[in-house]
């Protein structure tokens, strides 16, 4: 089964992400320029990548179809944790906006994101299928300790710890009418 973009504003960025992932998967490397035979071609993933009309939601959204559509009919297991994305060795590139804030209390020494996934595999084979939600965050850049925010008496949605919640409940909504069990 071919998994790639298939819904997209434009015909060309279809192509264009599904060249990336080819790239990406045939090379097994992770980084744009090994990817990227030359300075075109790595201009071409950034360019992508940085497109107004390709969002985080709509990779998101595409990643999901294409789990929905591998998993269908299996039995899954489905395994979530998060990932902090460190910057900081990148820091003198890289601003803190709304995309890249801070990854710790410690606020100006942490520079990233965070990604909460949940991974599909298969029950029998452990077969990956791909992932039915991801949870993408930064903290903000004035972040507060647990203390100064009053964690306790904050409403469960307000906490980082949602997202353990919230990918769950995405992961069944997204996967209920199409796999086993």
């Amino acid at each position: 089964m071919k998994r790639g973009f298939t819904d997209l504003e434009d015909k060309r960025l279809v192509y264009r992400g599904n060249k990336i992932l080819s790239d990406l998967f045939s090379k097994s490397v992770h980084s744009i320029r090994q990817i990227s035979r030359n300075e075109s071609e790595a201009k071409a993933v950034y360019r992508f990548l940085q497109n107004d009309r390709v969002s985080e939601k709509d990779i998101i959204e595409n990643l999901i179809h294409n789990c929905r559509t591998a998993c269908a009919g299996r039995f899954v297991v489905c395994i979530q944790d998060t990932t902090e994305i460190n910057l900081s060795s990148h820091g003198k590139r890289i601003n803190k906006d709304s995309f890249v804030g801070t990854t710790n209390a410690k606020g100006s020494q942490g520079l990233g994101f965070f990604i909460h996934p949940s991974l599909v595999l298969d029950a029998v084979t452990g077969t990956p299928y791909g992932y039915s939600d991801i949870k993408v965050w930064n903290r903000p850049l004035e972040f507060k300790s647990k203390h100064e925010r009053q964690y306790g008496k904050l409403p469960i949605e307000e906490k980082e710890s949602y997202k353990w919640i919230e990918v769950s409940k995405n992961t069944q909504a997204s996967l209920r009418d199409v796999v086993e069990g």
